[in-house]
This record gives C-alpha cells, sequence and structure tokens, in this order.
C-alpha cells in the first residue's frame, strides 16, 4: 500500500480494507476518507509530491465552517473512517476545532504529521479525544539523514519528541518512511527503532513524480533489488505479503483499469475543496464548495470505474505485489494504462521471494 493511502497499516490492514470494500462496493457507501486540511508545511523534503503548494498562503485554503460542511455531509453519506492530512496538517490553528468536531460526529480519526508541531496543547487534544492512529514519517535513524531529506535541521529531534510524547500519553503511534537513495542505509535501523517502540513501521520505495509533473524526485528511487532486499529483511513482513497473496490470489478480476476502492469507497479533499477518488488519481474533480459532497459522489465518480485495464497488467499474477495503481502510472508515465516499470520490476521481485521454496533457504 502507498503511504499515500487513507488507511495506514501494514499487510493485515490491507486485507482488512480489501475485504470490508468487496462486501460494500455494490453499494458505493464512502466509507473511508482523506481531507487535505493544507498543502503548507514547514518542512522541504526531497521527494515531496506536493511541493509547489509547501509555500502557499492560507487564503487558498477553505474555511473553517467549510471544512465542517462538509464533515457534516461525510456523516450523512455514511463515511465512519477519515484521515486528517496535508501537507502538515497542524499548521493550520484551528486544526483542534477541525479534529473535535470531526471525533464528536463519530468519525474514527486518523491523522499523518511529521510530528515538529506536536505540542503541549495538541497532546491534551488528543488524550482528551483519542484517534484511531497518529502516523508520524520518519525518513532516518539520525538526525544526520533525517534532516537532510527534510532540509530542516532539528526536525528528527522533534519528531522524535513527538513520538515518545504521544507514547507517553498512551496514544497510538505508528511510523512510516519513503526508501530513497538518501536514507535506504538508515532503514534497519529505523525498523529497530519502531520496534524498540513497539509501533507499527511501513516503508515504501514507490517515489514518483510530484502532482505538478516535477520528475527530479524519480532520481532518489532505490534500485527495485535493493528495495525488496530491505523489505523482505524482515521474516514479519514477508509473512504478511505471503497472507496477502495467499488471501486474494485466484480471485477473480473485473478487468477494470482500477481494482481499488477508489471512487467506490474512499476519496480524497484537498485544500480548496476539490473531490478527488483518492490523492492519486487527478481526475474526474468535483467541487464542494460549488456542490454538495453526495451530489459530487454520485454523478462524477462513476463513469472512469468502467475504463479497461491496461493489457501488460490485466493478467498478471504479480498485480497483487507490484503496488498497482492507475494513478500512480499517470503521474509517472502520462497514462494511467501504461504501467511504471518500476513498480512492474519490484511485483515480480516480490513474487519471487514469497513464493520461493523454503527448503531452497534465504
Amino acid at each position: 500500500m502507498s503511504s499515500l493511502c487513507p488507511q495506514p497499516g501494514g499487510k493485515d490492514d490491507e486485507l482488512f480494507w480489501r475485504a470490508l470494500s468487496e462486501k460494500v462496493a455494490g453499494r458505493r457507501i464512502p466509507f473511508s476518507g482523506s481531507l487535505a486540511l493544507t498543502h503548507r508545511c514547514n518542512l522541504g523534503c526531497v521527494h515531496c509530491y506536493a511541493r509547489e503548494g509547501c509555500t502557499e498562503a492560507a487564503g487558498g485554503e477553505l474555511a473553517i465552517q467549510q471544512w465542517k460542511k462538509i464533515i457534516g455531509e461525510l456523516k450523512a453519506a455514511g463515511c465512519l473512517y477519515l484521515l486528517l492530512t496535508g501537507g502538515e496538517p497542524l499548521l493550520r490553528e484551528d486544526f483542534p476545532e477541525i479534529y473535535s468536531f470531526a471525533k464528536q460526529n463519530g468519525f474514527l480519526v486518523s491523522v499523518f504529521t511529521n510530528g515538529t508541531l506536536v505540542d503541549e496543547k495538541i497532546l491534551e487534544l488528543f488524550s482528551s479525544l483519542p484517534p484511531r492512529l497518529v502516523e508520524i514519517s520518519l525518513y532516518g535513524a539520525s538526525a544526520g539523514t533525517h534532516d537532510r531529506v527534510t532540509g530542516a535541521p532539528g526536525s528528527f529531534a522533534a519528531a522524535m519528541r513527538a513520538l515518545d510524547r504521544l507514547l507517553a500519553r498512551g496514544i497510538k503511534v505508528s511510523l512510516k518512511s519513503v526508501l530513497l537513495t538518501l536514507n535506504a542505509d538508515d532503514m534497519p535501523a529505523v525498523e529497530e527503532l519502531a520496534r524498540r517502540r513497539n509501533v507499527q513501521f511501513r516503508l515504501d520505495a514507490a517515489v514518483f513524480p510530484s502532482l505538478e509533473g516535477d520528475r527530479s524526485p524519480l532520481g532518489l528511487r532505490v534500485l527495485p533489488e535493493q528495495a525488496v532486499e530491505l523489505e523482505m529483511a524482515d521474516p514479519e513482513r514477508r509473512r504478511e505479503w505471503q497472507e496477502f497473496l495467499a488471501a486474494f490470489a485466484g480471485m477473480p478480476d473485473a478487468g477494470g483499469l482500477f481494482n481499488c476502492g477508489s471512487g467506490v469507497n474512499t476519496f480524497h479533499v484537498d485544500p480548496q475543496g476539490w473531490m478527488y477518488p483518492c490523492l492519486m488519481v487527478r481526475s474526474p474533480r468535483y467541487s464542494l464548495v460549488r456542490g454538495s459532497f453526495q451530489e459530487g459522489w454520485s454523478r462524477e465518480f462513476t463513469a472512469f470505474r468502467s475504463l479497461a485495464a491496461a493489457m501488460p497488467c490485466r493478467d498478471c499474477e504479480q498485480k497483487l505485489l507490484c503496488g498497482y495503481c492507475p494513478g500512480f502510472f499517470e503521474l509517472e508515465n502520462n497514462d494511467p494504462r501504461v504501467p511504471s516499470q518500476y513498480l512492474c520490476a519490484i511485483g515480480k521481485l516480490r513474487f519471487a521471494r514469497i513464493t520461493r521454496d523454503p527448503a531452497e533457504g534465504e
């Protein structure tokens, strides 16, 4: 699962989400969505997918009353799981009010953050209204590596301080990272850091161009062989992949371009109120400023699901393992039907590793 997906977690979580999506898919209930409250960020990560928005003025963002209106419409539509993300969502001074409103309306709320702005006020907020999960991005096991990726000296110390303070309050926390040439050597140490604190860790090698088309992040990709070797070095992660493949291999494929919950059970709303099937899929879109959630959900997000799958992927046995995503394909190749060769290579290597006869050893 991409680190951008609304549902944080490992393969066990993904098994749950896929099973739940299949049960309610025919009813098109938007049970899970993400709200990007801002594209502004106090860091300058080298691989950022929204880098042009990191410094945008807050004037382009929805006001709090607009967010409350949208959250109310989501509740009426049957949404249950809500991710508050950014940019860095804690940059909004009204974040506590937006978060509290979502919690008080019964949503199971997760928060994606870089951790640097977790202060006493946020700790008190999360203690009184516990989130489903707070997920912190950590790009290295040391300040030298992490701060090089973020471009912000002191960001590693701040993230670690946030991690430990949240855990001390009994708040559920997980860590995630993006695998880059700049931090690949640190990943075993980051995993060990997460293990010592008994928090879940997920790693993603799927670096892609920015939403504005900047392809420079692609130069930060590690070789597919290195990415899969780091993944499979953890026996638990290899087991999760094996169970995931066993659960879904051989299941019928409808042959559509999209095989996820985008526009069927999940959605994404950006800081200006544009709703998309997900963060990665940039079309179609619908303005929640001009219309209601139900209107957009019913009218705009149906036709794109009927698009036929790309021929190279339609019958590929590694499709479950590569991170298949037409939105990713379009960002990389300007065409959602043209697969990413990088993801293809990763999928084939994963398949070879997790289907290897145990008698062969490692």
